[in-house]
């Protein structure tokens, strides 16, 4: 039996597709399937439209999910760009500004720090070993600063910085100071840059939408492998694990198993894992989270 640990689509797949004789069970702490991905109906000029309010793009390089999309019946769209966009930030007290532009307008003195952080930064993903970071020359040290450091040390004006931590929560749910600079570059590089990740012009991470909303994803994957495979509500205490069996502790039960698939970030799954040998679940993750 294999227990999957939180909610993610690949797992959920390998369950159904990759290994289908296989006793599975999905473990999710959450009382609805789709993680970050939820999309909820609000009223609308002409009666109700369905919004996601959570993780909701997808662009035309991210084969694996635009297979998935097919393989589920589902349909995307190009996400709306034209016409004049809306920015707020600095609080309710901040001015709003719109631009139309695919970044937004910066003074002089600004636009100048952009384009030599981004020079920076573009030399640096330029290194990357996506396949296997840790190979990255200079690792140890971009893995032992935040992204908030490296921006504090090069960026020179206050907006800037600011403009950074937006869209660091914007795209990774976190602030710069929590996530490993590697990480990001890591990230970045994979996606083919970081002006990929921001924008939503063809062959860039925001290019396309999900008909109906991305939490369909995970709402059709989950009738797939039969919702009673999939217990919601159920957060995960502890893992410990031997040579053989791996046991798995929630609020609810305790799951023996073969494997444990954890979907969540290492240096969180690491806070559940009992390291009880040499080889401990806790060991491991904990050097993947390096790599």
């Amino acid at each position: 039996m294999r227990v999957i640990l939180y909610w993610i689509l690949s797992a959920v797949k390998l369950l159904k597709i990759g290994v289908p004789l296989t006793k599975s069970c999905v473990v999710c702490h959450a009382g609805r399937v789709g993680g970050r991905t939820v999309s909820t109906e609000i009223p609308a000029a002409n009666g109700v439209d369905r919004w996601d309010f959570g993780g909701q793009w997808v662009g035309s390089t991210q084969t694996h999910i635009l297979e998935l999309i097919k393989e589920l019946g589902l349909e995307t769209y190009p996400q709306f760009s034209i016409g004049k966009k809306v920015h707020h930030m600095g609080g309710p007290g901040a001015k709003v500004r719109t631009y139309s532009t695919s970044i937004l307008a910066l003074s002089p003195l600004v636009l100048m720090d952009l384009t030599q952080l981004l020079w920076k930064i573009d030399r640096l993903l330029a290194t990357v070993c996506v396949q296997d970071p840790s190979m990255t020359p200079g690792a140890v040290e971009l893995d032992s600063m935040t992204l908030q450091s490296y921006i504090d040390k090069q960026a020179w004006t206050t907006e800037l910085k600011e403009e950074m931590g937006l869209c660091s929560r914007s795209l990774f749910g976190m602030e710069p100071s929590q996530m490993s600079f590697l990480f990001f570059l890591m990230f970045a590089a994979a996606a083919g840059g970081l002006l990929a990740l921001l924008e939503s012009t063809p062959g860039c991470a925001q290019e396309l939408k999900i008909k109906g909303g991305t939490q369909q994803l995970s709402q059709c994957l989950a009738e797939r492998v039969g919702f009673k495979n999939v217990r919601l509500g159920s957060a995960v205490t502890a893992i410990w694990q031997d040579a053989e069996w791996a046991r798995v502790s929630t609020t609810t039960n305790t799951f023996l198993c073969r494997a444990v698939i954890v979907t969540c970030p290492p240096h969180l799954a690491g806070q559940r894992a009992s390291p009880t040998s040499v080889h401990s679940l806790n060991e491991i993750l904990t050097d993947a989270e390096g790599k």
